[in-house]
């Protein structure tokens, strides 16, 4: 595992050295947006954390789970079952535990202080962790050295809790490792959170850890890992079929792909013992081993891999833009004032006309994002309708006895028990509904951004057009041969070798990172392939998520589900404290809930919630792109206008501060080729990589 991550390592360092020397240069030539948009990637990089969170029920062995990652036992035993926060293990030299409180305020205390802060062990810790918003242990430890914080969480049937998480903390997550056992493998909580609160397509991002298998006897290991892979494959088969149809492509492709299913048997006491009495065998023995492999090659195999891939390409395009700029500014110097001037002129009336070409395509592309919208939401009225048949069914099934009825204390717990069972059908419609939408979305921006290409090789040849025109009517490969005697031939040899690789791999300079993203490895790649600075990416606003687990808009699910859910519908029923001696029956239970779902989804209906959200994601994700796109095109076309204003100045200066600057030019060229030859062989690795995957 360690290996893995130095090499990734190894590669993010070549990647950040590469941004900050193109970043100086671009500062010089003309390109200070670019410049600011590197530095701005550059910062990205130095901040990311890989955040990998430890789910399952309470009682599966989470903490040891956690404390066998880290090589020792950071993570009290004791704690995990009663966490009533959420809790971050980060690395640091200074060991040490800080409470966030929920208004603000922060409090240092020792490690082993913070079972008074998080845990409900004691009704005085209780009180305290209903102040605390979350908790987090720093510590020396190695796993968390390389970039990677872990985020725990209190048990998935902590129902008010989790949905909290859900919208909060799911979407920034990286990888999941979901804690299953054998003496209750795959629940129907850990079942559902599956199918309700991950994205299909991030199903991949989960690793099921079957815990504790030295409990079961080895005759018995096989049937018992077999029987927790069927019932994961049920779950991930039965929601594929209720979003997609068991006749469809999704649904048919989910299937061939059953057995990439990530479960991993292992003891993660075992494991902690072997760390720390120094035993290779028992750690072995534990299955750790292929667990901590196959979390490597999440985070950075797929994951890092794939959030190299903008920093490279945007690395690569940039270099390509200078050194033609330069290029060009050489070429130039050949010139008289008067036939640059004409020159100017002209291609500065060209400049405008490109830009109002740009200004056009950029506003047909959002315009799509609005008629997408139109087109889908014509189908919202009948979920309305679909989703109150299929609570009118459940609420008329449902198991209510006339003891359910008799007390106030079993009223009590029949009405806590519906409204869970409630908020379950409704989350469930809700979540087929929205990942449906959401696949529709991201479907058709998917073919619009391949479409869009076309748009973006012809304006990128008007700008290729005017940057010729620029240095003399000279292309880049005659350049490379025309300063030979300028700044000598090695340099010029590496500018003519650069164009090469340029045409080899496809890199337009001005063409949008998103359509370079998408060519390269489909919306995924898109995804993170947003300039740095503007703003949120596709994933963002498709899924109000990362580019990691983008997990479902769990923000609008879950705001659904607090006004309208259970709680809502079993509220307009029992609602009076005297209902029990109301000598109300089960059947009139039933009628009454049948009448309190019509009416919860009426006012689901009235309020439009599906619709709006529908809306602001087509015209936000389109709006996205198409500003990304925007944002490398004005920058190219800028930068094409202040490096005529240098022409001038070059031309007006005398031979020997020609020379001068002949010479700084020939030095930033070298410097370019040098970034050049250390990303090259990296992006060859990212693009290795990422088909291998897509193959899988």
């Amino acid at each position: 595992m360690e290996n893995q991550y130095v090499n990734y390592q190894n590669m993010v360092t070549t990647v950040m050295t590469g941004i900050t020397g193109l970043e100086k240069i671009c500062s010089h030539i003309s390109m200070e947006t670019q410049g600011e948009d590197l530095d701005k990637l550059g910062v990205k990089m130095k901040n990311h954390v890989f955040s990998v969170g430890i789910m399952g029920e309470f009682k599966r062995g989470k903490s040891t789970v956690i404390n066998a990652l880290l090589g020792q036992e950071i993570v009290p035993a004791d704690i995990m079952p009663c966490s009533a926060t959420l809790n971050y293990i980060r690395w640091d030299t200074e060991k040490r535990a800080e409470i966030l409180f929920k208004d603000g305020s922060k409090k240092v205390v020792p490690v082993d202080e913070m079972t008074n802060y998080i845990t409900k062990i004691t009704d005085e810790s209780a009180e305290m962790a209903s102040s605390v918003e979350e908790a987090a242990v720093y510590y020396p430890c190695t796993f968390c050295q390389n970039g990677v914080q872990i985020v725990d969480t209190p048990g998935l049937n902590d129902d008010e809790r989790m949905n909290e998480i859900s919208e909060r903390v799911i979407p920034t997550l990286d990888a999941i490792i979901m804690v299953v056992v054998p003496g209750s493998p795959f629940s129907q909580t850990e079942a559902d959170f599956v199918r309700n609160k991950v994205m299909s397509s991030d199903l991949g991002r989960i690793i099921f850890l079957f815990n504790k298998i030295d409990t079961v006897r080895a005759s018995q290991r096989e049937r018992a890992i077999s029987g927790v892979l069927d019932r994961i494959r049920k779950s991930v088969l039965d929601k594929m079929a209720a979003i997609h149809g068991e006749d469809s492509e999704e649904y048919k492709n989910a299937k061939s792909k059953m057995g990439n299913i990530k479960l991993i048997p292992v003891s993660a006491l075992d494991c902690l013992d072997g760390k720390l009495e120094n035993d290779q065998e028992l750690i072995e023995k534990s299955g750790y081993m292929q667990f901590e492999k196959a979390l490597a090659n999440l985070l950075t195999e797929e994951r890092g891999m794939l959030e190299l891939l903008h920093p490279v390409n945007q690395l690569m395009s940039v270099s390509k833009e200078a050194l033609q700029n330069m290029n060009a500014r050489l070429s130039a110097m050949k010139m008289d004032a008067d036939e640059f001037a004409k020159t100017q002129n002209e291609q500065l009336r060209n400049i405008e006309e490109t830009r109002e070409r740009k200004k056009q395509e950029i506003r047909a592309l959002k315009n799509k994002g609005k008629t997408l919208y139109a087109d889908l939401v014509v189908n919202v009225s009948s979920f309305y309708d679909d989703m109150e048949q299929a609570l009118q069914m459940f609420v008329g099934g449902c198991d209510i006895t006339d003891a359910d009825l008799s007390t106030q204390e079993s009223l009590n717990e029949l009405t806590a028990r519906l409204s869970s069972q409630i908020n379950h059908e409704i989350e469930e419609q809700l979540s087929n509904q929205l990942e449906r939408l959401h696949v529709n979305i991201e479907q058709q921006l998917g073919k619009d951004i391949k479409e869009f290409e076309q748009v973006s090789i012809e304006i990128s040849s008007s700008i290729s057009d005017i940057r010729l025109s620029i240095g003399g009517g000279i292309d880049t490969a005659s350049a490379a041969g025309s300063t030979t005697a300028l700044i000598g031939g090695a340099v010029a040899e590496g500018v003519a070798n650069v164009a090469l690789a340029a045409t080899t791999e496809t890199i337009i300079p001005g063409i949008g990172g998103i359509i370079a993203g998408y060519r390269e490895h489909g919306l995924k790649g898109a995804a993170v392939g947003g300039v740095a600075g503007a703003g949120l990416s596709i994933a963002t606003i498709l899924a109000a998520g990362s580019i990691g687990l983008a997990g479902l808009p769990v923000a609008v699910l879950g705001g659904i589900v607090a006004s309208f859910g259970g709680r809502a519908v079993v509220r307009k029923v029992f609602g009076k404290k005297d209902t029990a001696a109301a000598k109300t029956s089960p059947d009139m239970v039933r009628s009454m809930l049948g009448d309190s779902v019509s009416k919860t989804v009426r006012e689901l209906r009235s309020q439009y919630v599906i619709e709006n959200w529908l809306k602001n994601s087509c015209e936000k994700a389109y709006s996205t792109v198409a500003d990304d796109i925007d944002h490398e095109w004005e920058n190219t076309l800028h930068t094409l206008e202040e490096t005529m204003s240098q022409i001038k100045i070059d031309i007006q200066m005398n031979s020997e501060n020609r020379a001068s600057i002949e010479k700084e030019l020939g030095g930033y060229i070298e410097e370019i080729n040098g970034i050049i030859d250390s990303i090259l062989p990296i992006k060859t690795k990212l693009n290795e990589s990422l088909n291998k995957i897509e193959e899988e």
